[in-house]
């Protein structure tokens, strides 16, 4: 199994994979679950000249429905391999079980915190989001946290997602006009697209934009083939403004151009949510990605195996440190160390480090009181200052305190090489309430 983030290029490594083993006469198998998925990794094959002719690239359910009309493949490659347990990718794996398999994901996640040991033998990781942000392969992002609906309608049973009917419930509570107000306050012209729970929600939502003189358009899996079609390529070619939709283009859909999310869907599924808040973080030269979090997804405290199940680390943020693993999954997948007490700007929903003195976004002055102050993680956590005689006083998030006075740094970059070699955690460093940079 093969993760990386999603934006991060899988579709480029598998199609290298794929012109190599070609290149050499053998023959792929490759599935996804769905269709508009499948010409995607067509074109990216025809672009990085792979041997169609040697290829097989359709959905999982007609491959599952014919396979004993498919010719023994070579190398079987699977996209989003998270969804691998279930049962039609599973037929296929068992008929070809002695054919060597890769999948690929982002999100090596499933709800009922099942691995899979028994599917793949080893994982290999690609880069962290920060990382990749840092050396410009995702695009920066301003997370905007606004929640318009009443949490109360929503239900679930055991490990699985919210139900239709308490989220058909819940989308009935959103202030519609609160969400177009926050749309023009940090969208207003960005190629969006909003997350739905249910196909009416989708057309309701998409009502309310044109009502407000958007150009918008909702599309979901009952909408015709070639239907769906014109309004995808309308979207990538900027003629529709905003796509409303029902997890419909969150897994492997590309359009780096978009430059905002709206979730309106809440859900329990980390797949689901950092599928579709990263939707918007493909790498343009000087983008800023919006994401909107209307349903408070990031807060959403992570399901291990049953509702039971006690856990205290939440969904976080997209750049957030993930630890994946192909075993049962026994722990939440964001490391502590990556959390931050957290403000959210009462003028523009931004955000941001409780240690702000002022919104990095709106810069609206931050009152210093607890009240403000939201602790994202739960875990037995402190903070320390490292100070020296200049009066700089360097703040960094770990999990034990210690006060010391390294006179001898004379630089900024010194005092980071000190810090790391005191063996201080990974964290940000801030200075007067301004963030100095990550210290890893």
């Amino acid at each position: 199994m093969i993760v990386s983030p999603p934006g991060s290029g899988k579709s480029v490594i598998i199609a290298e994979i794929a012109r190599l083993a070609t290149n050499k006469g053998n023959r792929i198998l490759f599935f996804v679950h769905r269709k508009e998925l499948v010409k995607q990794i067509k074109d990216s094959f025809k672009q990085n000249d792979v041997d169609l002719n040697r290829c097989i690239i359709s959905t999982v359910g007609k491959i599952a429905n014919h396979l004993k009309e498919i010719p023994k493949p070579q190398l079987i490659i699977i996209d989003e391999a998270h969804h691998t347990r279930a049962g039609q990718y599973m037929k296929i794996i068992n008929y070809f079980s002695n054919v060597p398999r890769l999948g690929f994901t982002a999100t090596p996640w499933r709800m009922s915190g099942k691995g899979f040991t028994d599917i793949y033998d080893v994982m290999v990781e690609g880069m962290q989001v920060q990382e990749l942000i840092d050396n410009k392969k995702l695009a920066p992002y301003l997370y905007i946290s606004r929640k318009l609906g009443d949490y109360k309608k929503l239900q679930s049973y055991s490990n699985q997602d919210y139900t239709s009917k308490s989220m058909a419930k819940f989308i009935k509570t959103i202030n519609f006009g609160d969400m177009l107000k926050t749309y023009h306050q940090h969208a207003e012209g960005l190629k969006t697209i909003v997350y739905t729970p249910s196909i009416k929600a989708a057309k309701l939502v998409a009502g309310k934009f044109i009502a407000d003189g958007i150009q918008a358009v909702e599309v979901d899996s009952k909408t015709p083939t070639k239907v769906r079609t014109q309004i995808m390529n309308k979207f990538r070619t900027g003629e529709i403004q905003v796509l409303v939709n029902v997890d419909l283009v969150s897994e492997g859909f590309n359009v780096p151009d978009c430059q905002c999310v709206i979730m309106l869907r809440p859900t329990k599924s980390l797949v689901l949510y950092l599928q579709q808040a990263m939707r918007c973080m493909r790498y343009q030269d000087g983008k800023k990605a919006v994401i909107i979090d209307h349903v408070g997804n990031f807060e959403q405290k992570e399901v291990i195996g049953s509702s039971k199940s006690k856990t205290k680390a939440p969904f976080g943020f997209p750049r957030d440190y993930r630890v994946w693993t192909l075993e049962d999954r026994k722990k939440a997948t964001r490391k502590s160390e990556d959390d931050l007490k957290i403000a959210i700007c009462k003028n523009c929903f931004a955000v941001f480090p409780a240690s702000y003195s002022e919104c990095p976004n709106c810069g609206t002055k931050i009152g210093k009181t607890k009240k403000n102050a939201k602790a994202l993680n739960l875990e037995d956590k402190t903070e320390m200052d490292i100070v020296d005689n200049s009066e700089k006083p360097i703040l960094f998030t770990t999990n034990y305190v210690i006060l010391v006075n390294p006179n001898e740094a004379k630089s900024m970059e010194e005092l980071y090489q000190y810090a790391k070699a005191k063996g201080y955690k990974p964290g940000w460093a801030y200075y007067k309430g301004k963030a100095l940079g990550l210290i890893r």
